[in-house]
């Protein structure tokens, strides 16, 4: 086990990947094997794509459609395991778990970069994290997701983003036309 390296003299705002509020939430619907982690695992709090077979979840696009936007937003659903001796935490879906992605509602997440409310939310093509900038001008490496900022933070805190409870098209959701 690790040791205790920080002490908090307040409760935090919230953790990368909850849910922010009691507002509705929307769910990417998945085939019958559902969405699993991939090689290497998923990282929670951050956007991931499902795959061509649209089984396989990770934190970056299909080789084949590069630009997509991402499938969801990992949420902290407390499916991940502590498996490495003497890890005191991860955020880190293990290959083959179950993956839940999201797609609208009220979520925190972990921001690099001071946030400003209204802000767009992009997603990074290489690792899924999250860039934020006005809607509309991606960073580089990174796509629209649709999502928003629903709560600014300083750079290292936890924002709240927020993304569409709108449906999305059948056509834009390839995995399940299989």
């Amino acid at each position: 086990m690790s040791f205790q390296s920080q002490i908090n003299y307040n409760w935090p705002v919230g953790f990368p990947g909850d849910v922010a509020s009691a507002n509705p939430t929307r769910t990417a619907i998945a085939g019958a094997l559902g969405h699993r982690a991939g090689a290497g695992g998923v990282t929670i709090g951050n956007f991931a794509w499902a795959q061509s077979d649209g089984v396989t979840v990770l934190n970056k696009p299909d080789p084949s459609n590069a630009s997509a936007s991402p499938t969801g937003f990992v949420i902290r659903d407390n499916s991940a395991i502590i498996a490495g001796f003497n890890q005191g935490s991860t955020m880190t879906m293990n290959p083959g778990f179950m993956v839940t992605l999201k797609t609208g509602g009220d979520f925190f997440a972990l921001v690099s970069a001071d946030t400003i409310t209204g802000q767009g939310v992009f997603a990074s093509t290489t690792d899924g994290s999250i860039k934020t900038a006005p809607v509309g001008s991606p960073p580089d490496g990174t796509v629209a997701t649709g999502w928003v900022v629903a709560k600014g933070a300083p750079a290292g805190q936890v924002s709240i983003i927020s993304g569409p409870l709108a449906p999305i098209s059948f056509a834009a959701t390839p995995q399940l036309n299989k």
